[in-house]
Order: C-alpha cells, then structure tokens, then sequence
C-alpha cells in the first residue's frame, strides 16, 4: 500500500476547543450603594429575563447600605442559592467597593465576570447576546470586553445618534454639549422619548452592525475574563483626577494602552437610569413608577419581532386583565 493509502483514517481533527456560549457560566457581580428603588427595579428585571442558575455565582456587593437595603438583598439571596451577600464599608468607592472589586476579579480572574451597576434594568436575551458576542470574540486578543448598549452612558450617546438624527432632529440640536455624566437634560430627553415614543424601537429598526467597536466602554453592564484582569488588577485605590468611576477608568486605561477594543453589542440595549450629577433633576421629571411599569411589561419575544420588543404591552384590555399581567410580573422582594 502506498504511503498515502489510507491517510484519511490518519489526518489529524480539528476539534473547536472555543466554548459555546450556553456551556459559560460567568460570574454577575451587581454594585449597590443608596438607590433602593433602582436596585429593586434592577432585581426584578434579573429575575423577569434571566436565567439567574446560569451564573456561578451572584456577588451583590453593598456600600453602607440601610436597613432596609440589606432586607431586600437577603430576600434576593434567600431567593437564589448562588448568591453571596458582600458589605462594604465606609461609603465611597475609595476603598471599600474598588478592594472588593479586586479581592473577586482576582479570585474569578478564570471564570467570566459579568459588572452590573444597581441602576441598570436589563432587557430579555441581554446575557444570550452578550455570551454569543463573547463566544465570536473569544479567539480574538484584541477584544478585551463585551458591553450591552446603554442610551444614557457616553457610548450610548455616540451610538444612539443616528436614531437621534433621523427622527429627532430639531431636539437633538438643542441637547447641551457637554459630557452625558452632567448633561441632565440628555438623561431626560431619552427616558421621555423611550417611555412615551418608543426611541428603542426606531433605533433597533435601522440598518447597523450587530457589533461597534471602541476603545473606551461604559462599565455599567460589562463582561470581560482574565485576559482583562490580569491588566488591571490590583486596581490603585484612588479616583484619578477627571474620573468620576475608578474602575471605569482603568478598564478604559488598559484598552488605550494596550491598543485593545471592547465590543459593544447593539442588540443587548439594557436601561441605566442615570449618573449621579443628573439624578436629582431627573427624578423631578420622569417617574420611576413609569419606569418600573415600561420595564415590567417589555415583550419577551424579542427574537420573532425585534423592532417590537421592547414596547411595553399597550393597555388596551380591562382592568381585571392589567391586574392579571400584573399579578403575573409580581416580584416579591420582602418574602
């Protein structure tokens, strides 16, 4: 037999070592500090569109928090067995919340970490599209992390433009120009027109990549891995000058440095409510309670009709049907 007789038997398999994405299970690590409300609303939409066993483990890291506070995070312990109660004293992100920060990014630096802050509502399929994102990237050295899309950050600013151009444009000429951490009329120029004219779903209508990538990203719903911690931790406890984020600034420092990208997933549009400057305006004139009731009753069926998914339900039925799709969203947050 010739040498090559045979050969078919002998050739080497390519086997695809790239993990699929419903075989991860990352690590959530959700930041609260004073926003009681928000991390409620927060915990709902986890709960509502989220497979929350599909994480190792939960860290919900609490700043000083009330009393009242703690019992609505023991209730979400008790109500899932991964998750770890971590407080963190005194207030401030310098040092209590950045230390635990490096003490868990050290300790997972093998697993996947998810970095949810308490303001941030999350919308159906937001881990699926992140996990498919991260699974595409993963042979990738240059993507260092994977961001959802959030309309109130600086990068959701930048990217919600064209949406803002094409069906706001008068508003938008009028939008102050300064940075979106102080630019409170920003914050509520999108929730009015999310809430009440549907801005996410004319933006989720244009023609745009599934994925944007930057070299400076919002941590306020981001997955990364080791390949990004072993550039950043230990993170300095201080706040440099200009930050209004620590770990924000050193994610976006090993980006820049390194000549690395994180990609922002436009499919995975999840809520932040707002940064600290704006919130006390915001909260003037926009109504958590709008909020809460917009979040509660975003379709689930984002995959069949994606420019529809994240309308809440319209309230054309009775009362008794309203309270029944309440009663079906009902979130028991003291049991």
């Amino acid at each position: 037999m010739y040498p090559s007789q045979g050969c078919e038997n002998n050739m080497a398999k390519i086997i695809d070592i790239t993990p699929r994405a419903q075989d991860v299970s990352p690590v959530l690590v959700l930041l609260t500090s004073h926003r009681v409300d928000c991390l409620l609303l927060c915990i709902k939409c986890l709960e509502l569109f989220t497979d929350l066993g599909r994480f190792k483990k939960i860290y919900v890291v609490a700043n000083d928090v009330s009393d009242e506070h703690a019992v609505i995070i023991k209730s979400f312990q008790r109500r899932h067995a991964n998750v770890i109660d971590v407080h963190a004293t005194p207030r401030g992100q310098i040092p209590a919340m950045l230390s635990m920060e490096n003490f868990i990014f050290e300790r997972h630096k093998q697993d996947v970490i998810v970095r949810l802050s308490e303001d941030v509502f999350v919308t159906p399929f937001w881990l699926e599209h992140l996990l498919a994102t991260y699974k595409l990237h993963k042979g990738h050295k240059d993507i260092l992390a994977i961001s959802a899309l959030t309309p109130i950050s600086r990068i959701g600013r930048q990217l919600m433009d064209r949406a803002l151009r094409a069906h706001y444009p008068a508003e938008r000429k009028r939008l102050p120009l300064i940075p979106v951490e102080q630019n409170a009329v920003y914050h509520r120029f999108v929730w009015e027109k999310v809430l009440g004219d549907n801005l996410v779903g004319k933006y989720l209508e244009l023609n745009r990549p599934k994925q944007v990538y930057l070299s400076h990203v919002s941590v306020d719903c981001l997955l990364f891995d080791g390949d990004l911690i072993e550039r950043i931790v230990p993170m300095a406890l201080r706040l440099p000058d200009g930050a209004t984020r620590a770990d924000e600034f050193y994610i976006n420092s090993a980006l820049r440095n390194g000549g690395m990208r994180a990609a922002v997933v436009t499919d995975a549009l999840v809520h932040h409510f707002s940064h600290g400057r704006p919130e006390a305006y915001l909260r003037k004139h926009v109504s958590m309670d709008d909020i809460w009731w917009y979040m509660t009753f975003i379709e689930s069926h984002v995959q069949a009709t994606p420019a529809a998914a994240f309308r809440p339900r319209p309230g054309k039925g009775s009362r008794l049907e309203l309270l029944r799709l309440m009663k079906e969203r009902e979130l028991r947050v003291l049991q």
